[in-house]
C-alpha cells in the first residue's frame, strides 16, 4: 500500500534574498529564519529552499515546538496539525528576491 503524504500548508510569506556569487553558485538567505542555502542553478535553489523549509518545520513538529514557533511569527496552519513528521510535507510560501551583493561582500557569504 502506497504511503499517503499529508501536505501541511502554513499561511506565511518568507522573503529569501538570492544572489549569484563569484563562486558560480546561487545563494539564498532568509533573515527571519536565519537560514542560508547554496545551489548550482536557480531551479535547484528554489527546490533547496523548499526542502530546507520542509526539514525545519518537520523538526519543529517532531520536537513539539511547531505551534509556539508559528504563534511567535504570527503564522497559522491551514488545516489540522499532523500527529508526527512521518509522511508529512510542509508547504510554506516563500518569495525569492534577486539582490546584488556589494563588491567584496561575497567573500563573507561564500
Amino acid at each position: 500500500m502506497p504511503h499517503v503524504v499529508q501536505v501541511v500548508r502554513i499561511q506565511a510569506s518568507l522573503p529569501w534574498n538570492c544572489s549569484f556569487g563569484k563562486s558560480g553558485n546561487w545563494v539564498a538567505v532568509c533573515d527571519p529564519l536565519k537560514l542560508t542555502v547554496q545551489s548550482h542553478t536557480w531551479g535547484e535553489l528554489v527546490e533547496d529552499i523548499a526542502d530546507a523549509l520542509d526539514l525545519m518545520f518537520k523538526d519543529l513538529l517532531e520536537t513539539g515546538e511547531l505551534s509556539p514557533f508559528l504563534q511567535e511569527h504570527g503564522w497559522t496552519l491551514i488545516g489540522p496539525l499532523p500527529r508526527g513528521p512521518k509522511n508529512v510535507k510542509f508547504d510554506v510560501p516563500f518569495i525569492p528576491i534577486p539582490v546584488s551583493i556589494p563588491c567584496g561582500a561575497q567573500a563573507n557569504v561564500y
